[in-house]
């Protein structure tokens, strides 16, 4: 009797078991198929494609290099950016920061990527055999070449900030001197004026002294 309760408890425990299985991976399906890409549209793709598909007219081989080019260096980008993300990520899901729908959408992106990283190659090798392994090291220099000149850009820009910073604390010192200058001089204006008008006032109110001499009676001899 006791064989036949655990085979029942057994089986009980095996269906509920496949039920929540099956319910957490739907879930998961879900999430998968309704996960958003980690990046936007893919712009030097798109212009390769269109470039391969123009018919009129029809794309010479630099242009499609030249395109090719630029989606090799669009993946660059992407390479690096994803692997600064994932550790980023791996972190903040291991302490629970964000959910598991987060990393489900960086891993897809990531095969993604893989497979784009794997066309670039095999595009390049229809243009030159052996391309391939050297357009991604090219992409890395064109980049690393824009990365400079947006730097030495921006140092410039700054410099140029500073100095005008600097040109309009000059002019406002210069100003704040100037008003200074001129309220001293109409400072000392003002008190010579008052020192003037009160010399005027004294002279006028002050009597003035008689000559005892010439009024007094003369002596007899």
């Amino acid at each position: 009797m006791s064989s036949v309760w655990l085979a029942i408890i057994y089986i009980g425990g095996w269906i509920l078991s496949m039920r929540i299985f099956g319910y957490f991976w739907r879930n998961r399906k879900l999430a998968i198929n309704n996960a958003e890409p980690w990046f936007a549209e893919n712009l030097p793709k798109s212009q390769y494609i269109a470039l391969l598909q123009q018919s009129d007219p029809v794309a010479t081989e630099a242009q499609l290099k030249a395109a090719l080019l630029r989606r090799a260096v669009e993946g660059v980008v992407r390479v690096l950016s994803m692997r600064e993300d994932k550790q980023v990520l791996a972190k903040l899901v291991k302490q629970g920061t964000v959910g598991d729908d987060i990393w489900t959408e960086f891993t897809l992106s990531e095969k993604e990527l893989e497979q784009e990283i794997m066309a670039i190659v095999a595009e390049a090798n229809t243009f030159k055999e052996g391309w391939g392994q050297t357009i991604l090291q090219t992409a890395s220099e064109i980049l690393m070449h824009e990365k400079n000149k947006q730097t030495e850009q921006e140092m410039k820009l700054k410099q140029e900030e500073q100095a005008r910073q600097k040109a309009l604390k000059d002019e406002r010192k210069e100003q704040s001197r100037l008003t200074n200058e001129k309220n001293r001089e109409a400072r000392l204006e003002k008190e010579r004026a008052k020192a003037l008008q009160e010399l005027l006032t004294e002279d006028t109110t002050t009597p003035k002294s008689t000559n005892k001499l010439a009024l007094s009676p003369k002596r007899k001899k």
